[in-house]
């Protein structure tokens, strides 16, 4: 049998329904559910579609009582009880968490689909999150990533926030990151990755890594096309600009570091960056009038405290800080 994108559509669909009434079966004892699934079943192909996704669940072993996995398929089941009872829409939610398995290449290949939310940090809170290939995510504070693994492919998106991506070795399945418009791609390496509005920042803490990049500057001449990859050392920073060339560059690694142990560092870097990465710690943003967001900071701060930054900001330069009538900072150029 071939790869499952490359199965017929009715067994992709059987193989679908079987994964969701693995799912069902493992969370839900109510006789009702049991008896639906008897009668599913007593059709011959979806019976032998059941058997492989049994199989494949079976396989996941340890991964599958991480409490990662359990959470996700609770809440898979809580989403799909609550849809309507059409496949497509049952499938919807249940795919979030389900095991897929196709027999490719006279083996087993189990596919975790990690799909949206994925993972998430709120406000003020860092996570640490095991991927299932044994890999390693530090999240920072107000971040949120989706994780897709396939047979050829370990495939991250970074949404917002930035994290440290320590990534298992494995030749045959590369390890990609994207955020924005550009990818990071790896096999075995640590590196970091901040998306701030219209700045993406790749810093390699270890091993090698390849950038690739999508033009999307001038979609009116047609699809967005790729330009040319960029190849990162150890120690370097890639910083890529909407609208401009990237630029790499040597970076110190302990301050690259820094935000994994609280401290935000900032080496003359205007203000509005600053801001952007301050506000990243607190329900109560800071804002910046245009007419200051270009002047360029130096500083050590501490994640969260916004009171010391903006005493530190309006004490040495010339900054100073109102309050709006929604109870926001206003940070102004001091006249």
């Amino acid at each position: 049998m071939s790869a499952l994108s490359e199965q017929s559509q009715d067994m992709q669909r059987r193989l679908d329904e079987a994964a969701e009434w693995q799912l069902r079966l493992s969370q839900d004892t109510d006789p009702a559910v049991k008896a639906g699934y008897s009668a599913w079943a007593a059709d011959p192909a979806n019976s032998r579609a059941a058997e492989a996704v049994g199989k494949g669940w079976a396989a996941v072993g340890a991964a599958g009582s991480s409490p990662e996995l359990l959470k996700m398929r609770q809440h898979a089941l809580a989403r799909a009880r609550s849809a309507s009872l059409t496949r497509g829409a049952r499938w919807g939610w249940a795919a979030a968490a389900c095991l897929l398995v196709a027999l490719a290449g006279g083996g087993l290949f189990v596919e975790l689909r990690l799909r949206a939310p994925g993972y998430e940090t709120e406000i003020g809170v860092r996570r640490e999150v095991a991927l299932p290939d044994g890999s390693h995510v530090s999240m920072d504070s107000d971040t949120a990533i989706k994780v897709r693994y396939t047979e050829t492919e370990r495939a991250l998106t970074l949404t917002r926030g930035r994290a440290r991506f320590d990534v298992a070795h494995d030749v045959k399945r590369p390890f990609t990151v994207t955020a924005g418009s550009e990818t990071v791609v790896a096999v075995g390496t640590s590196f970091d990755v901040e998306k701030l509005d219209t700045t993406v920042l790749v810093t390699l803490i270890q091993g090698q890594v390849v950038v690739k990049q999508q033009d999307n500057a001038a979609p009116a001449r047609g699809p967005a096309k790729d330009k040319a990859p960029v190849a990162l050392t150890q120690g370097q920073q890639l910083v890529a600009q909407r609208h401009a060339q990237p630029v790499v560059a040597s970076a110190d690694l302990q301050v690259a570091a820094a935000w994994e142990a609280g401290h935000l560092v900032f080496h003359d870097e205007p203000l509005g960056a600053v801001v952007e990465r301050i506000n990243r710690y607190t329900e109560h943003p800071v804002s910046v009038d245009p007419a200051a967001s270009s002047i360029r900071i130096s500083g050590v701060f501490n994640a969260g405290d916004v009171g010391s930054f903006v005493s530190a900001i309006t004490g040495y330069f010339p900054v100073q800080a109102t309050t709006t009538a929604n109870g926001r900072i206003l940070l102004q150029h001091r006249s």
